[in-house]
Protein backbone atom coordinates (compact mmCIF):
# COMPACT_ATOMS: atom_id res chain seq x y z
CA UNK A 1 0.00 0.00 0.00
CA UNK A 2 2.81 2.11 1.12
CA UNK A 3 4.42 1.71 -2.62
CA UNK A 4 0.69 2.34 -3.95
CA UNK A 5 0.60 5.69 -2.40
CA UNK A 6 4.05 6.70 -3.97
CA UNK A 7 3.31 5.69 -7.02
CA UNK A 8 -0.06 7.71 -6.92
CA UNK A 9 1.86 10.64 -5.84
CA UNK A 10 3.87 10.68 -8.47
CA UNK A 11 1.21 9.82 -10.66
CA UNK A 12 -0.75 12.99 -9.17
CA UNK A 13 2.23 15.32 -9.64
CA UNK A 14 3.03 14.06 -13.14
CA UNK A 15 -1.03 14.60 -13.97
CA UNK A 16 -0.43 18.22 -12.91
CA UNK A 17 2.39 18.53 -15.26
CA UNK A 18 0.50 17.21 -18.55
CA UNK A 19 -2.94 18.85 -17.26
CA UNK A 20 -0.59 22.51 -17.28
CA UNK A 21 0.67 21.54 -21.10
CA UNK A 22 -2.82 20.08 -22.57
CA UNK A 23 -3.85 23.56 -21.36
CA UNK A 24 -0.99 25.56 -23.30
CA UNK A 25 -1.00 23.62 -26.43
CA UNK A 26 -5.39 23.16 -26.60
CA UNK A 27 -5.61 26.37 -26.23
CA UNK A 28 -4.74 27.91 -29.43
CA UNK A 29 -6.43 24.84 -30.87
CA UNK A 30 -9.96 26.05 -29.53
CA UNK A 31 -8.85 29.77 -30.49
CA UNK A 32 -8.29 28.76 -34.04
CA UNK A 33 -11.28 26.22 -34.57
CA UNK A 34 -14.25 27.45 -32.27
CA UNK A 35 -13.18 31.30 -31.35
CA UNK A 36 -12.42 33.43 -27.86
CA UNK A 37 -16.68 33.71 -27.72
CA UNK A 38 -17.04 30.16 -27.54
CA UNK A 39 -14.62 28.90 -25.37
CA UNK A 40 -16.47 32.11 -23.18
CA UNK A 41 -19.75 30.32 -23.49
CA UNK A 42 -18.49 26.88 -22.05
CA UNK A 43 -16.27 28.58 -19.62
CA UNK A 44 -19.46 30.10 -18.60
CA UNK A 45 -21.25 27.33 -18.19
CA UNK A 46 -18.85 25.75 -16.42
CA UNK A 47 -18.89 28.44 -13.73
CA UNK A 48 -23.19 28.14 -13.15
CA UNK A 49 -22.27 24.34 -13.34
CA UNK A 50 -19.75 24.89 -10.33
CA UNK A 51 -22.48 26.42 -8.27
CA UNK A 52 -24.83 23.68 -8.45
CA UNK A 53 -21.79 21.13 -7.85
CA UNK A 54 -22.21 22.72 -4.13
CA UNK A 55 -24.79 20.57 -3.59
CA UNK A 56 -22.55 17.85 -2.47
CA UNK A 57 -22.31 20.21 0.76
CA UNK A 58 -19.24 18.71 1.04
CA UNK A 59 -19.91 15.32 2.19
CA UNK A 60 -17.40 13.76 0.51
CA UNK A 61 -15.11 14.01 2.71
CA UNK A 62 -17.51 13.01 5.79
CA UNK A 63 -17.82 10.04 3.95
CA UNK A 64 -14.20 8.80 3.89
CA UNK A 65 -14.02 9.76 7.61
CA UNK A 66 -16.68 7.71 8.68
CA UNK A 67 -16.35 5.15 6.38
CA UNK A 68 -12.70 4.56 7.06
CA UNK A 69 -13.46 4.39 10.86
CA UNK A 70 -16.03 1.68 10.60
CA UNK A 71 -13.93 -0.22 8.51
CA UNK A 72 -11.17 -0.04 11.02
CA UNK A 73 -13.18 -1.08 13.85
CA UNK A 74 -14.47 -3.65 11.61
CA UNK A 75 -17.88 -3.01 11.65
CA UNK A 76 -18.98 -4.15 8.16
CA UNK A 77 -22.87 -3.87 8.29
CA UNK A 78 -22.63 -0.84 9.71
CA UNK A 79 -20.40 0.82 6.77
CA UNK A 80 -22.50 -1.30 4.01
CA UNK A 81 -25.31 1.13 5.50
CA UNK A 82 -23.55 4.10 5.78
CA UNK A 83 -22.55 3.65 2.21
CA UNK A 84 -26.49 2.83 1.40
CA UNK A 85 -27.60 6.27 3.33
CA UNK A 86 -25.04 8.36 1.40
CA UNK A 87 -26.40 6.87 -1.83
CA UNK A 88 -29.53 7.80 -0.84
CA UNK A 89 -28.72 11.21 0.03
CA UNK A 90 -26.59 11.59 -3.03
CA UNK A 91 -29.38 10.45 -5.37
CA UNK A 92 -31.91 13.13 -3.87
CA UNK A 93 -29.05 15.69 -4.34
CA UNK A 94 -29.02 14.99 -8.13
CA UNK A 95 -33.24 15.12 -8.24
CA UNK A 96 -33.04 18.40 -6.64
CA UNK A 97 -29.33 19.32 -8.96
CA UNK A 98 -32.40 18.69 -11.85
CA UNK A 99 -34.85 21.05 -11.18
CA UNK A 100 -32.37 23.53 -10.39
CA UNK A 101 -30.73 22.81 -13.52
CA UNK A 102 -34.29 23.66 -15.75
CA UNK A 103 -35.10 26.38 -13.75
CA UNK A 104 -31.24 27.84 -14.38
CA UNK A 105 -32.23 26.88 -18.64
CA UNK A 106 -35.19 29.14 -18.56
CA UNK A 107 -33.73 31.68 -16.69
CA UNK A 108 -30.86 32.11 -18.83
CA UNK A 109 -32.26 34.39 -21.55
CA UNK A 110 -33.62 36.88 -18.81
CA UNK A 111 -29.86 36.51 -17.43
CA UNK A 112 -27.91 37.39 -20.55
CA UNK A 113 -29.90 38.28 -23.34
CA UNK A 114 -28.88 41.83 -23.08
CA UNK A 115 -25.33 41.30 -24.31
CA UNK A 116 -25.56 37.64 -25.80
CA UNK A 117 -26.51 37.44 -29.77
CA UNK A 118 -29.58 35.14 -30.19
CA UNK A 119 -27.28 32.02 -31.75
CA UNK A 120 -25.16 32.57 -28.47
CA UNK A 121 -27.92 31.99 -26.35
CA UNK A 122 -28.74 28.80 -28.48
CA UNK A 123 -25.23 27.30 -28.28
CA UNK A 124 -25.27 28.37 -24.39
CA UNK A 125 -28.33 26.35 -23.53
CA UNK A 126 -27.35 23.32 -25.07
CA UNK A 127 -23.78 23.50 -23.80
CA UNK A 128 -25.96 24.04 -20.14
CA UNK A 129 -28.04 20.91 -21.04
CA UNK A 130 -25.13 18.50 -22.01
CA UNK A 131 -22.99 19.33 -19.48
CA UNK A 132 -25.85 19.47 -16.34
CA UNK A 133 -26.68 15.66 -17.03
CA UNK A 134 -22.98 14.94 -16.42
CA UNK A 135 -22.84 16.68 -12.86
CA UNK A 136 -26.01 15.34 -12.16
CA UNK A 137 -25.04 11.77 -12.34
CA UNK A 138 -21.68 12.77 -10.76
CA UNK A 139 -23.41 13.48 -7.52
CA UNK A 140 -24.59 9.23 -6.89
CA UNK A 141 -21.64 8.04 -8.46
CA UNK A 142 -19.15 10.13 -6.39
CA UNK A 143 -20.44 7.90 -3.80
CA UNK A 144 -18.11 4.64 -5.29
CA UNK A 145 -15.15 6.87 -6.59
CA UNK A 146 -15.19 8.13 -2.47
CA UNK A 147 -15.40 4.70 -1.63
CA UNK A 148 -12.18 3.69 -3.98
CA UNK A 149 -10.38 6.44 -2.26
CA UNK A 150 -11.32 5.32 1.61
CA UNK A 151 -9.68 2.26 0.12
CA UNK A 152 -6.71 4.04 -1.18
CA UNK A 153 -6.52 2.90 -4.44
CA UNK A 154 -4.70 5.79 -5.56
CA UNK A 155 -3.03 3.83 -8.43
CA UNK A 156 -6.62 3.38 -9.99
CA UNK A 157 -7.67 6.61 -9.71
CA UNK A 158 -4.56 8.20 -10.92
CA UNK A 159 -4.03 5.96 -13.81
CA UNK A 160 -7.75 6.33 -15.23
CA UNK A 161 -7.15 10.24 -14.34
CA UNK A 162 -4.74 10.29 -16.58
CA UNK A 163 -6.38 8.56 -19.25
CA UNK A 164 -9.16 10.45 -19.46
CA UNK A 165 -6.51 13.75 -18.84
CA UNK A 166 -5.07 12.56 -22.41
CA UNK A 167 -7.85 11.16 -24.30
CA UNK A 168 -10.31 14.29 -23.40
CA UNK A 169 -8.16 16.52 -25.82
CA UNK A 170 -7.29 14.16 -28.46
CA UNK A 171 -10.86 13.75 -29.08
CA UNK A 172 -12.11 17.23 -28.86
CA UNK A 173 -9.25 18.85 -31.10
CA UNK A 174 -10.37 15.31 -33.41
CA UNK A 175 -13.69 16.72 -33.56
CA UNK A 176 -13.02 20.56 -33.99
CA UNK A 177 -10.40 19.77 -37.21
CA UNK A 178 -13.14 18.44 -38.76
CA UNK A 179 -15.37 21.11 -38.20
CA UNK A 180 -17.51 19.63 -35.32
CA UNK A 181 -18.94 22.94 -33.23
CA UNK A 182 -18.85 23.27 -29.51
CA UNK A 183 -21.69 21.22 -28.37
CA UNK A 184 -19.78 18.20 -29.79
CA UNK A 185 -16.44 18.92 -28.16
CA UNK A 186 -18.48 19.52 -24.97
CA UNK A 187 -20.47 15.85 -25.84
CA UNK A 188 -17.25 14.28 -25.45
CA UNK A 189 -15.87 15.57 -22.62
CA UNK A 190 -18.92 14.59 -20.82
CA UNK A 191 -19.43 10.84 -22.66
CA UNK A 192 -15.92 10.00 -21.58
CA UNK A 193 -16.73 11.28 -17.92
CA UNK A 194 -19.77 8.63 -17.78
CA UNK A 195 -17.49 6.40 -19.34
CA UNK A 196 -15.39 7.18 -16.23
CA UNK A 197 -18.57 7.27 -13.93
CA UNK A 198 -18.86 3.01 -15.15
CA UNK A 199 -15.44 2.25 -14.52
CA UNK A 200 -15.96 3.19 -11.01
CA UNK A 201 -18.76 1.42 -9.87
CA UNK A 202 -17.40 -1.52 -11.15
CA UNK A 203 -14.26 -1.26 -9.54
CA UNK A 204 -15.69 -0.39 -6.30
CA UNK A 205 -17.79 -3.39 -5.91
CA UNK A 206 -14.96 -5.46 -7.60
CA UNK A 207 -12.58 -4.25 -4.54
CA UNK A 208 -15.31 -5.13 -1.99
CA UNK A 209 -17.80 -2.05 -1.79
CA UNK A 210 -21.35 -3.11 -0.71
CA UNK A 211 -24.73 -1.24 -0.05
CA UNK A 212 -27.18 -1.52 2.28
CA UNK A 213 -30.50 -0.15 2.29
CA UNK A 214 -31.79 -0.36 5.63
CA UNK A 215 -30.63 0.29 9.54
CA UNK A 216 -29.77 3.52 8.71
CA UNK A 217 -27.86 5.50 11.65
CA UNK A 218 -29.34 9.07 11.22
CA UNK A 219 -27.60 10.45 14.60
CA UNK A 220 -24.65 9.94 12.46
CA UNK A 221 -25.43 12.56 10.47
CA UNK A 222 -25.62 14.90 13.17
CA UNK A 223 -21.85 14.37 13.34
CA UNK A 224 -21.43 14.26 9.66
CA UNK A 225 -23.41 17.67 9.53
CA UNK A 226 -20.69 19.15 12.09
CA UNK A 227 -17.64 18.28 10.38
CA UNK A 228 -18.78 18.89 6.98
CA UNK A 229 -20.15 22.27 7.57
CA UNK A 230 -16.73 23.83 7.62
CA UNK A 231 -15.91 22.32 4.36
CA UNK A 232 -19.23 23.35 2.43
CA UNK A 233 -18.39 26.80 3.77
CA UNK A 234 -14.80 26.64 2.32
CA UNK A 235 -16.63 25.11 -1.21
CA UNK A 236 -19.17 27.92 -1.05
CA UNK A 237 -16.63 30.74 -1.04
CA UNK A 238 -14.45 29.40 -3.08
CA UNK A 239 -16.75 28.63 -5.70
CA UNK A 240 -18.26 32.17 -5.00
CA UNK A 241 -15.09 34.02 -5.51
CA UNK A 242 -13.46 32.40 -8.34
CA UNK A 243 -16.78 31.09 -10.37
CA UNK A 244 -18.50 34.45 -9.71
CA UNK A 245 -16.54 36.66 -12.10
CA UNK A 246 -17.40 34.85 -15.53
CA UNK A 247 -21.11 35.25 -14.85
CA UNK A 248 -20.41 39.18 -14.21
CA UNK A 249 -18.83 39.60 -17.23
CA UNK A 250 -20.58 37.49 -19.16
CA UNK A 251 -23.90 40.10 -17.57
CA UNK A 252 -22.45 43.34 -18.30
CA UNK A 253 -20.28 42.38 -21.39
CA UNK A 254 -20.57 39.35 -22.98
CA UNK A 255 -19.12 35.83 -23.71
CA UNK A 256 -16.32 37.35 -26.05
CA UNK A 257 -14.90 39.00 -22.54
CA UNK A 258 -15.51 35.60 -20.25
CA UNK A 259 -13.48 34.15 -23.35
CA UNK A 260 -10.64 36.68 -22.60
CA UNK A 261 -10.91 36.29 -18.80
CA UNK A 262 -11.06 32.77 -18.74
CA UNK A 263 -7.70 32.34 -20.90
CA UNK A 264 -6.21 34.22 -18.68
CA UNK A 265 -7.58 31.84 -15.51
CA UNK A 266 -5.17 29.23 -17.35
CA UNK A 267 -2.23 30.57 -16.12
CA UNK A 268 -2.86 31.24 -12.81
CA UNK A 269 -4.76 27.69 -12.44
CA UNK A 270 -1.14 26.32 -13.66
CA UNK A 271 0.31 28.85 -11.00
CA UNK A 272 -1.56 27.15 -8.24
CA UNK A 273 -1.54 23.95 -9.53
CA UNK A 274 2.50 24.01 -9.04
CA UNK A 275 2.26 25.62 -5.91
CA UNK A 276 0.37 23.31 -4.62
CA UNK A 277 1.82 20.16 -5.53
CA UNK A 278 5.23 21.12 -3.56
CA UNK A 279 3.17 22.02 -0.70
CA UNK A 280 0.88 19.09 -0.86
CA UNK A 281 3.79 16.73 -0.17
CA UNK A 282 4.59 18.11 3.32
CA UNK A 283 0.99 18.17 4.59
CA UNK A 284 1.15 14.96 6.19
CA UNK A 285 4.44 16.15 8.26
CA UNK A 286 2.37 19.25 10.02
CA UNK A 287 -0.14 16.82 11.47
CA UNK A 288 2.30 14.79 12.80
CA UNK A 289 4.04 17.98 14.55
CA UNK A 290 0.95 19.24 15.73
CA UNK A 291 -0.55 15.64 17.14
CA UNK A 292 2.68 15.54 19.04
CA UNK A 293 2.50 19.06 20.21
CA UNK A 294 5.50 19.97 18.70
CA UNK A 295 4.06 23.58 18.04
CA UNK A 296 7.63 25.42 17.95
CA UNK A 297 8.61 23.45 14.84
CA UNK A 298 5.19 24.92 12.83
CA UNK A 299 6.90 28.18 12.15
CA UNK A 300 10.32 27.00 10.87
CA UNK A 301 8.37 24.31 8.83
CA UNK A 302 6.28 27.13 7.24
CA UNK A 303 8.85 29.13 6.64
CA UNK A 304 10.76 26.73 5.01
CA UNK A 305 8.46 24.87 2.55
CA UNK A 306 7.30 28.81 1.67
CA UNK A 307 10.91 29.46 0.67
CA UNK A 308 10.89 26.49 -1.33
CA UNK A 309 7.91 27.51 -3.08
CA UNK A 310 9.04 31.13 -3.47
CA UNK A 311 12.10 29.33 -5.27
CA UNK A 312 9.91 28.18 -8.24
CA UNK A 313 7.23 30.75 -8.52
CA UNK A 314 9.46 33.89 -8.03
CA UNK A 315 10.72 32.45 -11.36
CA UNK A 316 7.37 32.03 -13.09
CA UNK A 317 6.15 35.14 -12.04
CA UNK A 318 9.20 37.27 -12.71
CA UNK A 319 9.44 35.38 -16.31
CA UNK A 320 5.54 36.23 -16.44
CA UNK A 321 6.18 39.77 -15.40
CA UNK A 322 8.80 40.41 -17.71
CA UNK A 323 8.02 37.91 -21.04
CA UNK A 324 4.12 37.18 -20.78
CA UNK A 325 3.07 40.11 -22.91
CA UNK A 326 5.09 38.40 -25.57
CA UNK A 327 4.43 34.55 -24.99
CA UNK A 328 0.62 35.19 -25.36
CA UNK A 329 1.59 37.27 -28.83
CA UNK A 330 3.19 33.80 -29.96
CA UNK A 331 1.28 31.37 -28.03
CA UNK A 332 -2.33 32.98 -29.38
CA UNK A 333 -1.52 35.83 -31.93
CA UNK A 334 -3.00 39.50 -31.97
CA UNK A 335 -6.23 40.42 -30.15
CA UNK A 336 -5.29 39.33 -26.75
CA UNK A 337 -3.30 41.71 -25.10
CA UNK A 338 -5.85 42.08 -22.13
CA UNK A 339 -4.99 38.34 -21.00
CA UNK A 340 -1.12 39.64 -20.07
CA UNK A 341 -2.94 42.55 -17.79
CA UNK A 342 -5.78 40.38 -16.65
CA UNK A 343 -3.52 37.56 -15.58
CA UNK A 344 -0.98 39.71 -13.67
CA UNK A 345 -4.02 41.21 -11.55
CA UNK A 346 -4.47 38.35 -10.32
CA UNK A 347 -1.26 36.38 -10.04
CA UNK A 348 0.92 39.16 -8.49
CA UNK A 349 -1.10 38.71 -5.06
CA UNK A 350 -1.96 35.24 -5.85
CA UNK A 351 1.49 34.51 -4.93
CA UNK A 352 1.72 35.10 -1.14
CA UNK A 353 -1.04 33.31 0.30
CA UNK A 354 0.43 30.34 -2.56
CA UNK A 355 3.53 30.74 -0.63
CA UNK A 356 1.76 30.70 2.86
CA UNK A 357 -0.39 27.54 2.09
CA UNK A 358 1.06 25.39 5.02
CA UNK A 359 -0.64 27.99 7.14
CA UNK A 360 -3.98 26.62 6.19
CA UNK A 361 -2.83 22.79 7.00
CA UNK A 362 -1.44 24.25 9.99
CA UNK A 363 -4.60 25.90 11.18
CA UNK A 364 -7.05 22.63 10.16
CA UNK A 365 -4.61 20.44 12.22
CA UNK A 366 -4.86 22.97 14.99
CA UNK A 367 -8.07 23.68 14.24
CA UNK A 368 -8.10 27.51 13.90
CA UNK A 369 -9.68 27.44 10.23
CA UNK A 370 -12.57 28.65 10.89
CA UNK A 371 -11.31 32.03 11.33
CA UNK A 372 -9.75 32.20 8.16
CA UNK A 373 -13.57 30.80 6.67
CA UNK A 374 -15.14 33.54 7.98
CA UNK A 375 -12.75 36.38 6.30
CA UNK A 376 -12.22 34.40 3.39
CA UNK A 377 -16.30 34.96 3.46
CA UNK A 378 -16.13 38.49 3.62
CA UNK A 379 -13.85 39.03 1.20
CA UNK A 380 -15.42 37.02 -1.52
CA UNK A 381 -18.65 39.35 -0.92
CA UNK A 382 -16.29 42.06 -1.23
CA UNK A 383 -14.96 40.54 -4.40
CA UNK A 384 -18.11 40.45 -5.69
CA UNK A 385 -19.11 44.37 -5.16
CA UNK A 386 -16.25 45.96 -6.27
CA UNK A 387 -16.37 43.67 -9.86
CA UNK A 388 -20.09 44.93 -10.44
CA UNK A 389 -18.67 48.52 -10.33
CA UNK A 390 -15.69 47.88 -11.86
CA UNK A 391 -16.32 45.57 -15.00
CA UNK A 392 -18.74 48.61 -16.02
CA UNK A 393 -16.12 51.06 -16.40
CA UNK A 394 -13.11 48.66 -16.87
CA UNK A 395 -14.45 45.74 -18.71
CA UNK A 396 -12.97 41.97 -17.37
CA UNK A 397 -9.73 43.64 -16.38
CA UNK A 398 -11.95 45.29 -13.69
CA UNK A 399 -12.93 42.07 -12.10
CA UNK A 400 -9.31 41.01 -11.96
CA UNK A 401 -8.67 44.37 -10.23
CA UNK A 402 -11.71 43.44 -7.89
CA UNK A 403 -10.21 40.21 -7.20
CA UNK A 404 -6.65 41.65 -6.55
CA UNK A 405 -7.40 44.03 -4.25
CA UNK A 406 -9.52 41.66 -1.79
CA UNK A 407 -6.97 38.97 -1.84
CA UNK A 408 -4.33 41.44 -0.67
CA UNK A 409 -7.19 42.40 1.76
CA UNK A 410 -7.94 39.08 3.32
CA UNK A 411 -5.55 36.42 2.47
CA UNK A 412 -2.71 38.76 2.87
CA UNK A 413 -2.44 41.81 5.29
CA UNK A 414 -5.89 40.12 7.94
CA UNK A 415 -4.20 36.25 7.62
CA UNK A 416 -0.91 37.16 7.68
CA UNK A 417 -1.95 38.78 11.07
CA UNK A 418 -3.64 36.36 12.14
CA UNK A 419 -0.76 33.68 11.56
CA UNK A 420 1.30 36.09 13.67
CA UNK A 421 -1.09 36.65 16.23
CA UNK A 422 -2.99 33.24 16.59
CA UNK A 423 -1.40 30.78 15.03
CA UNK A 424 1.97 31.54 16.84
CA UNK A 425 4.10 31.20 13.39
CA UNK A 426 6.98 33.96 13.23
CA UNK A 427 5.45 36.26 9.81
CA UNK A 428 8.40 38.70 10.39
CA UNK A 429 10.71 35.78 10.17
CA UNK A 430 9.25 34.60 7.25
CA UNK A 431 9.10 38.13 5.38
CA UNK A 432 12.70 38.80 6.13
CA UNK A 433 13.19 35.47 4.30
CA UNK A 434 11.30 36.54 1.60
CA UNK A 435 12.63 39.43 1.06
CA UNK A 436 16.12 38.55 1.18
CA UNK A 437 15.08 35.56 -1.64
CA UNK A 438 13.42 38.68 -3.93
CA UNK A 439 17.11 40.80 -4.31
CA UNK A 440 17.85 37.91 -6.85
CA UNK A 441 14.30 38.03 -8.31
CA UNK A 442 14.51 41.71 -8.70
CA UNK A 443 18.21 41.76 -10.46
CA UNK A 444 16.67 39.04 -12.21
CA UNK A 445 14.16 41.10 -13.66
CA UNK A 446 15.85 43.74 -14.73
CA UNK A 447 18.85 41.91 -16.43
CA UNK A 448 15.55 40.55 -18.20
CA UNK A 449 13.93 43.60 -19.07
CA UNK A 450 16.78 45.06 -20.67
CA UNK A 451 17.70 41.71 -22.70
CA UNK A 452 13.67 42.73 -23.77
CA UNK A 453 14.99 45.90 -24.50
CA UNK A 454 17.65 45.10 -26.95
CA UNK A 455 16.08 42.10 -28.13
CA UNK A 456 12.48 43.20 -28.93
CA UNK A 457 11.36 41.04 -32.12
CA UNK A 458 8.56 38.33 -31.33
CA UNK A 459 9.93 35.23 -32.96
CA UNK A 460 9.59 31.61 -31.17
CA UNK A 461 13.47 30.97 -31.32
CA UNK A 462 13.90 34.26 -29.23
CA UNK A 463 11.80 33.88 -27.05
CA UNK A 464 13.31 30.65 -26.27
CA UNK A 465 16.72 31.81 -26.26
CA UNK A 466 16.12 35.01 -23.99
CA UNK A 467 13.73 32.26 -21.53
CA UNK A 468 16.85 30.24 -21.11
CA UNK A 469 19.04 32.71 -20.33
CA UNK A 470 16.92 34.40 -17.73
CA UNK A 471 16.35 30.91 -16.16
CA UNK A 472 20.08 30.27 -16.11
CA UNK A 473 20.31 33.96 -14.74
CA UNK A 474 17.62 33.57 -11.82
CA UNK A 475 19.09 30.00 -11.07
CA UNK A 476 22.74 31.22 -10.37
CA UNK A 477 21.66 34.09 -8.82
CA UNK A 478 19.01 32.60 -6.24
CA UNK A 479 21.97 30.09 -5.48
CA UNK A 480 24.23 32.30 -4.53
CA UNK A 481 22.35 34.68 -2.93
CA UNK A 482 18.46 33.28 -2.19
CA UNK A 483 19.07 29.91 -1.16
CA UNK A 484 20.20 28.92 2.46
CA UNK A 485 22.65 26.19 2.62
CA UNK A 486 19.81 23.50 4.18
CA UNK A 487 18.30 24.23 0.45
CA UNK A 488 21.73 23.57 -1.59
CA UNK A 489 21.93 20.32 0.26
CA UNK A 490 18.32 19.09 -0.64
CA UNK A 491 19.21 19.95 -4.72
CA UNK A 492 23.25 18.32 -4.16
CA UNK A 493 22.16 15.19 -2.18
CA UNK A 494 19.92 13.80 -5.78
CA UNK A 495 22.48 14.42 -7.95
CA UNK A 496 25.38 12.79 -5.56
CA UNK A 497 23.47 9.64 -5.73
CA UNK A 498 22.98 9.33 -9.28
CA UNK A 499 26.81 10.31 -10.01
CA UNK A 500 27.62 7.86 -7.34
CA UNK A 501 26.03 5.25 -9.53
Amino acid sequence: MKSELKIGSILSVLSIILSSLISIFYTPMYMKYLGTTDYGINSLVQSIMGYIGMLNLGLGSAMVRYTVRYRTEGKIEEEKSLNGMFLVIFSVIMLVSIFIGIYIYYALPNMFAEKFTVEELIKTKKVFVITMIGTAVSFPVSVFSTNISSRERFLYQRILGLIRLLITPIAGAILMVNDFGIVAVVSVTIILGLITNIFDIIYAFKIGMRLKFKNFDFEILKDISKYSFYIFLNIIIDRVYWGTDRIIIGKFIGPLAVGIYSIASVFNNIYMSLSTAISGVLFPRINKLVVEEKYEHLSDMFIRIGRIQYILLGLISSGFIIFGNEFIYLWLGKGYAEVYKIALWIMIPLTIPLIQNTGIAIMQARNQHQFRSVVYFFIAILNIVVSILLVKNYGAIGCAIATGISFTLGNIIIINIYYWKRVDIDIPLFWANIFKMSIPVVITMIIGYVLNHFINEYRIATFILKGSIYVIIYAILMWLIGMNREEKIEILNPIRKVLGR
